[in-house]
């Protein structure tokens, strides 16, 4: 059975066209938790007016708290929902495919479950009323550890995890996390496995104010708040060092001591600037990235 997780923040523009596409789905051993984020608008009202007009009480639970910001939204949808098989995370502003959930679990099923393991839906984006979509496109990169402590393949709309994935991943401490799929991507490239589908199976809605970071210059180096102090890629490495770098392999862990240093060292930076793997499939990123590495940022 899988828990679908979603944390609304003034959605009530597109709430229902992605409930309708949810219970759509060919696969239908689901049930959905949403936890409001403090909208200002009327999302819960639509949310809950939804549930009512479906007589969904005994397939969706809602819950309502104050503004903490999605990722930790995600975290406390997390606490929520135990003892599901999988949890698929999913936006307020998308739209599914019919069969989302049934290739996902297809996948999963046929996958050991005592290791972390994460699915990947391929996925369009399209404009806000989605008149204009285009499939996205995934550039072919070797996704291993090393390169997950800078970079992140996964976005979370599109991801299905297993319980061992999610019980690891609730063991972090989610203020010194900035994304929870960019978490759970690297215990994943340490520890098990992951699918990236080619088949499109759903559609994101991407505008100005959605949360996603998606782009460029959203996600990577998230707008200038590196170079004012917001140094989210030490405090996630500095994360995965303490709970998992006794159990990672000594190469893994030198790369990841890079990142958790207090000082800075130029003999660190540029081992960091000037390592001979790629660090990210975007070579505008990496450019980017190895600059920030040799100045300290990162």
């Amino acid at each position: 059975m899988i828990a679908i997780l979603i944390s609304t923040y003034n959605g009530d523009k597109y709430i229902d066209e992605q409930l309708d596409s949810i219970f759509a789905q060919t696969y239908t051993d689901f049930k959905v938790y949403i936890r409001d984020d403090g909208s200002t608008d009327k999302t819960v009202d639509v949310i809950e007016d939804y549930m009512k007009r479906n007589k969904l009480d005994e397939k969706m639970v809602l819950s309502k708290g104050k503004n903490i910001g999605f990722c930790a939204s995600f975290f406390e949808l997390m606490r929520a929902a135990e003892g599901y098989d999988y949890y698929a995370f999913c936006d307020q502003d998308d739209v599914w495919k019919p069969q989302k959930l049934e290739y996902a679990v297809e996948w999963m099923n046929a996958n050991d479950h005592t290791k972390p393991i994460l699915y990947h839906s391929g996925f369009e984006v399209g404009n806000e009323d989605l008149s204009i979509r285009k499939a996205y496109p995934r550039e072919k990169f070797k996704y291993q550890f090393y390169n997950s402590i800078t970079s992140n393949i996964f976005f979370g709309f599109s991801v299905v995890i297993n319980e061992t994935l999610r019980d690891m991943l609730l063991q972090a401490e989610h203020s010194n996390i900035k994304y929870h799929d960019w978490f759970a991507a690297m215990i994943t490239a340490a520890f098990g496995k992951y699918h990236l589908s080619n088949k499109i199976e759903a559609i994101h809605r991407q505008y100005a104010t959605n949360a996603s970071p998606l782009y460029f210059f959203k996600k990577i180096p998230h707008g200038w708040k590196l170079l004012f102090g917001e140094h989210f890629y030490t405090k996630q490495a500095r994360e995965f060092m303490r709970l998992y770098g006794d159990r990672i392999s000594e190469e893994d862990r030198k790369v990841l001591s890079w990142f958790v240093m207090e000082r800075y060292s130029f003999i660190t930076a540029c081992h960091k600037a000037f390592y001979r793997k790629r660090w990210n499939p975007q070579i505008k990123v990496e450019i980017i990235l190895r600059l920030l590495m040799l100045i300290g940022v990162i």
